[in-house]
């Protein structure tokens, strides 16, 4: 089918989430890289602009969330919102990992 579209069958570059807390409903997300050649034609038309994150290449030596890492890597800092479960709070967001 995909090959009677003239369409490919990947997917851009990304990372899943399963977030939960207490009292938030539990999130299950995924954020995209940021220029990744199949952000415009996922094969599964998953990209929104609000999900695609920059990831920043870090060398061997650096530290990372208070650790120091032995190889390249990439870190991505990102704030995920989480909705409040119970009814008296249903208007009320709950921002999780926000850095100061």
């Amino acid at each position: 089918m995909l090959k009677a579209q003239g369409r490919h069958p990947w997917r851009p570059a990304h990372v899943h989430f399963m977030i939960d807390a207490p009292g938030c409903e539990q999130l299950v997300t995924h954020l995209f890289v940021a220029g990744d050649q199949y952000l415009d034609s996922d094969v599964v038309f998953g990209v929104k602009d609000s999900l695609i994150c920059e990831f920043k290449g870090l060398p061997a030596g650096s530290a990372v969330a208070d650790r120091k890492v032995d190889r390249p890597c990439y870190h991505l800092d990102h704030d995920f919102t989480l909705k409040a479960q119970a009814a008296e709070f249903h208007d009320r967001n709950i921002l999780v990992g926000q850095h100061p």
